[in-house]
């Protein structure tokens, strides 16, 4: 077993440097900001709004729904798949989200918007959907992945979750201050180390069980996200869910089968109202009365969108050092790959 302090069991594990792009998830945020904050996106008369990613590129719509229900004036969903809902017309805005600019749900859901005329912007770092952005004159956003030395589209997390919420702001659908903007990324920079340490300690308590993520509100986003990290990166099957939903029926789950070897690991905040408090209180004593070991990680940003970075940064050191601690590469996905590979042969 690999040795979580030590850099060279470390690099050994880790030749395409996932570790160092998870360091760089400040720096991420920085450049993407700055590259929204200079579009020119003059989208209107907007009715709803539909998010299309798969995995890791999905990550921004999921945070953007959890992060600003209570703000959003037109309803927003995120679409994992092929097509477009049905209520999508040209009061419809898509946000087309791929890190790679490859996927192939998320081009089918291009070609739709197309059709259905819908007002359509994209992120993604290249790939054949900054081909669509040409071809088609339409509105987007290419980056260049510069603070992402792995490769890996799974680690450009600040590229897709931040270029998400920076695109919907300068739209005017939310409203952020650069400022606030700026103290949460200065806040995740000088909470780094912090946050390594606590990744570590919770992986080792991991280590061997499943891990159940269990948020409320606004850092249910961040639950699914660690969920799909500690799948791909840390190779370790795992489940979230939310505070108050779980309440009504996850509980009743944990008493078979009699060799389970769950954790529940709660991502707890300062800004959750009284009741959500109360309930996770309750919920830890349920778990450990069914004998579920209850992990906790509370975020100490100082607004909810510092949180949800330092959470954010949290998930991807974690699943990391879990990876590490299962002798596991973190940055491959043979699984996925071959799935590819089988659904579409090459001839």
């Amino acid at each position: 077993m690999a040795d979580l302090n030590n850099l060279s069991d470390i690099k050994k594990l880790d030749p395409k440097d996932v570790f160092g792009s998870s360091k760089l998830l400040d720096k991420q945020c920085e450049q993407i900001w700055n590259d929204v904050k200079n579009l020119n996106l003059p989208v209107a008369n907007i009715k709803n709004i539909v998010i299309c990613g798969m995995g890791g590129s999905s990550y921004g719509g999921h945070v953007m729904l959890s992060m600003f229900k209570d703000k959003l004036n037109v309803p927003l969903v995120v679409q994992n798949g092929y097509d477009l809902p049905a209520f999508a017309d040209s009061s419809t805005l898509v946000v087309l989200t791929s890190y790679s600019g490859n996927t192939e749900e998320t081009l089918s859901c291009a070609n739709e918007a197309k059709n259905k005329g819908s007002k359509t912007i994209v992120l993604t770092s290249g790939g054949k959907l900054a081909d669509f952005i040409k071809d088609n004159t339409m509105q987007g956003i290419v980056f260049e992945p510069v603070n992402n030395p792995s490769g890996q589209p799974r680690l450009g997390t600040g590229y897709i979750v931040l270029g998400t919420i920076a695109i919907l702001n300068k739209l005017g659908i939310i409203e952020i201050k650069d400022s606030e903007v700026t103290d949460a990324i200065d806040h995740l920079r000088n909470a780094q180390e912090n946050i390594m340490r606590e990744a570590k300690k919770l992986a080792q308590e991991i280590e061997g069980r499943i891990p159940l993520i269990f948020a409320s509100l606004f850092l249910e986003g961040n639950a699914h996200i660690i969920r799909n990290q500690l799948n791909e990166t840390a190779k370790s099957f795992s489940a979230f869910e939310d505070i108050p939903e779980l309440n009504h029926h996850l509980m009743e789950g944990l008493k078979n089968p009699k060799d389970r070897k769950l954790v529940c690991l709660f991502l707890d905040s300062e800004f959750y109202p009284q009741i959500i408090k109360k309930r996770i209180t309750l919920t830890k004593d349920v778990v450990n009365k069914n004998g579920v070991k209850p992990l906790e990680y509370k975020a100490k940003g100082e607004t909810k969108l510092s949180q949800m970075l330092e959470i954010l940064s949290l998930g991807g050191f974690l699943s990391f050092y879990l990876a590490v601690l299962y002798d596991q590469d973190p940055s491959v996905i043979p699984w996925v790959d071959y799935f590819k590979e089988q659904l579409h042969p090459v001839k």
